[in-house]
């Protein structure tokens, strides 16, 4: 049986990973993450991460490797990468959105710590 995200096929009947099909939905999910994002490049890299990891779950981990190489190319960051993103931004004043503090939209500058 073959497998898909929103119609996409990403493994075929003969249970071959579908790369290009693949790399549909990495586009997709790209597009996604960046309307959401405020510009920032590091918050764009969480949401669209962070989409790539369910649709990971979708497909055989044998595939997981392949697909991860392709998410790559549009900046998938693992969870440790991000953790570590975030840990190196909030030492420079940089909030969880990637902007400073005192100019994110989100009221991260205005919070008491």
């Amino acid at each position: 049986m073959s497998e898909t995200i929103d119609g996409v096929q990403r493994v075929d009947a003969l249970g071959k990973f579908d790369e290009n099909s693949w790399r549909e939905v990495c586009q997709k999910l790209a597009d996604q993450a960046a309307k959401g994002c405020g510009l920032s490049h590091d918050y764009y890299v969480k949401r669209f991460s962070t989409e790539i990891d369910i649709a990971l779950k979708t497909i055989p981990a044998e595939f997981h490797p392949q697909a991860l190489k392709a998410a790559e190319f549009f900046d998938y960051a693992s969870a440790d990468q991000i953790r570590e993103t975030d840990r190196s931004n909030a030492a420079t004043g940089i909030c969880a959105h990637g902007i400073d503090e005192d100019c994110c939209p989100m009221g991260c500058g205005d919070r008491d710590d």
